[in-house]
């Protein structure tokens, strides 16, 4: 009962149908992984089965319910970038450290992009000030890793620093964590609002993710870097880590991450229709 998610991340597993039948019956994701990624799901017959959610999802996307929606994910997104870089360089100016100041310049120039996010007209606008907030925030992190992990900015495809390698490995456990949220929502997950809709991808799903990228899997990453980089060098160790604590910062703080992810996407499917006045994303309170 107190089992929540099953998650393959190897080759030569044999599942029976009893088993999968018993986590359907009790509400346990199941999820396969190929490279760190999430590629397949077990759920409930009954699962993502909202018709009104879904119509009124469809119809809000490119009108200004959907734009009020992609600004304020990347509002909260921005809000937590700000506040890893400027919790991280508090503790730099603490102990001395000159660099210690350029953190709070670049945390500063994240604030900007959320004051100017205020008066986005479209979704261009929106992503182009997600974009210049990202700059910021991936310059401060290469300053506080180690020079020995060779990262130097954000690489999403075949990245080849294990910093970078680490970031997509617990990028992967968050999306089948909000997947499963979104489909137990009754959202449609390739109906976003903020991502550009294109060929297979979950475009809500990314949407979602955003708000919780900083606080679930970077700033949990970033602390793994600076205190044990050799897990992240060594390739056999790279993977293990990086599911190791990404699942405990999910879990931390009497599980707020993971009661999040679910609150959020049932927040949305009530804002999409019309049970509550606006849409509000999630913000770290540490």
């Amino acid at each position: 009962m107190e089992l929540s998610h099953i998650s393959i991340r190897c080759r030569g597993v044999g599942v029976s149908v009893d088993a999968l039948r018993l986590a359907c019956r009790f509400g346990i994701e199941v999820s396969v992984y190929s490279r760190g990624r999430p590629v397949g799901k077990v759920v409930g017959a009954f699962l993502g089965g909202g018709a009104v959610t879904r119509r009124a999802q469809l119809e809000a996307w490119g009108t200004e319910r959907g734009l009020a929606v992609a600004r304020e994910i990347v509002s909260a997104k921005l809000y937590n970038q700000r506040l890893v870089v400027r919790q991280r360089a508090k503790e730099c100016l603490a102990k001395g450290l000159a660099v210690g100041q350029t953190l709070m310049k670049l945390e500063q120039e994240i604030g900007d992009c959320m004051n100017l996010l205020n008066g986005a007209g479209d979704v261009d606008s929106v992503r182009a000030y997600e974009a210049r907030g990202a700059a910021s925030y991936w310059k401060a992190v290469s300053l506080l890793l180690p020079s020995e992990l060779g990262f130097t900015g954000r690489v999403t495809w075949s990245p080849q620093d294990p910093f970078n390698k680490a970031l997509n490995i617990g990028y992967g456990v968050l999306r089948s964590r909000v997947w499963s949220a979104v489909l137990g929502a009754n959202l449609d997950p390739f109906i976003g609002f903020l991502h550009q809709p294109r060929g297979r991808h979950m475009c809500l799903v990314s949407d979602l993710m955003e708000e919780f990228r900083p606080g679930v899997v970077d700033r949990p990453l970033i602390g793994l870097a600076v205190e044990k980089p050799s897990s992240l060098l060594d390739e056999r160790l790279l993977e293990k880590s990086v599911v190791t604590v990404v699942a405990q910062a999910l879990a931390r703080s009497d599980r707020l991450f993971e009661r999040a992810v679910v609150e959020q996407a049932r927040r949305l499917a009530s804002f999409l229709r019309g049970d509550v006045e606006r849409y509000v994303g999630f913000r770290m309170r540490w």
